[in-house]
Parts: C-alpha cells; structure tokens; sequence
C-alpha cells in the first residue's frame, strides 16, 4: 500500500500501472493479486488507511486536556504535516481529485475529514468556544473549503515554504469571527504544542 500510495501520489491514478505498483512493491502482479482484486481495491486501502491516522488523531485531540476549539485547530495543523510527510494522505486527496466523481472509495478520506471536523466543531460549540451567532455547518464547510485549498496551492506549487504556517496564518484570520471572547484569548493558531520550524510530537502518527 505504501508503494502505491508514493506512486499515486507522484504519478496519479490513471498514471500509475499494476505493473509499476507490483515493481515498487518487490512483489510479482500474481502476488499483488493475493492481496487485491483490482486497482480500486488498492485505492480503497489507501483511503482506509489514511482514515485510520485521521480517526487515531481526533481520539488524541478528544482524550487531550486543550479546549475543544484548540482541538479542531490542531487537527488541521496535523493534516498539514500529513501532506508533507505521508504518502497515504496526500494520494487519498489526489486520487480523490482525479476519482471523486466516481464516489467511494475514491472519497472516503473526504467523508472522514467532514465528519472529523463537524465533530469537533460540535464539541466547541457545546463548549461554548464558539460565537453565539456561529453555524456549524458553515464553520465546518469553511474549515473544508480552505484546508482541501491549502493542499491544492500547495501541490501545484503556486505556494511553497511551510505548509502549517500557512495554516496558522488562516486560523489568525478565521478566529477573531468564530471563537467565543474567552476561546480567543486561549486558543492558539500555531497549535497548542507547534513550535516554530518544528513538528510536535503529538502531531506525528503514533505520536
């Protein structure tokens, strides 16, 4: 899956073979075949993967002592590592951009990531973090919309330097209009462990 996922990521969907999985791999195709049945069986254990770090984190972030609202922001902040240093992540969002039309597998991280981030959101506004006047549901389209947009600039290159301070700069902008006063003098944009230059520990998988 590894093997693929670099290939996917690198070469896309469509443009990585069977052929070039198994060759990466240092597996034979009939062996490719005892795990898979198909190339969108692959696709579908990358994205399960991927799912898998995702939910790892939001139990960290639930079982952590941050306010609810520092949850959802250090969350994007891991997914901005992901999509520096983890090749599952970043071929789940690029098949999906190729795929997506055709619906599951190709969107399941997608699917996990929208309920990821309405959950916590859900928990900060039950936490008063967020602004009276705040609907979830367009906080957590916002929170989609920019993140999904911070991966594409950054793959086609328009940007480059530091992903996760390009997400700290977003939440700089996006807080004073969602958070409640007492969330705002508490919540950190950086992430509440981020140091400068750095990843935290918390933020790594297995972390």
């Amino acid at each position: 899956m590894r093997s693929a996922a670099e290939l996917f990521d690198r070469n896309g969907f469509s443009g990585a073979t069977l052929e070039d999985v198994s060759r990466s791999a240092g597996v034979t195709k009939g062996a490719f075949y005892f795990h898979f049945s198909s190339k969108d069986e692959l696709a579908g254990a990358i994205q399960a993967e991927a799912c898998g770090l995702l939910r790892a984190a939001v139990y960290r972030v639930v079982g952590s002592p941050v306010p609810a609202l520092q949850g959802v922001v250090n969350v994007t902040h891991e997914l901005a590592w992901w999509l520096t240093s983890e090749p599952l992540v970043r071929a789940s969002f690029r098949t999906a951009r190729e795929c997506g039309h055709r619906g599951k597998p190709f969107l399941d991280f997608y699917g996990e990531w929208l309920a990821a981030i309405e959950t916590l959101l859900l928990a900060a506004e039950r936490a008063g973090d967020l602004r009276a006047d705040i609907d979830v549901e367009e906080v957590t389209t916002l929170v989609l919309a920019v993140s999904s947009g911070l991966e594409m600039v950054w793959w086609t290159g328009i940007r480059d330097g530091d992903l996760g301070d390009a997400v700290t700069g977003t939440w700089r902008t996006l807080l004073p209009g969602i958070a409640s006063e007492s969330a705002l003098a508490a919540v950190r944009a950086e992430g509440a462990e981020r140091k400068s230059g750095d990843v935290c520990s918390s933020c790594a998988p297995g972390g």
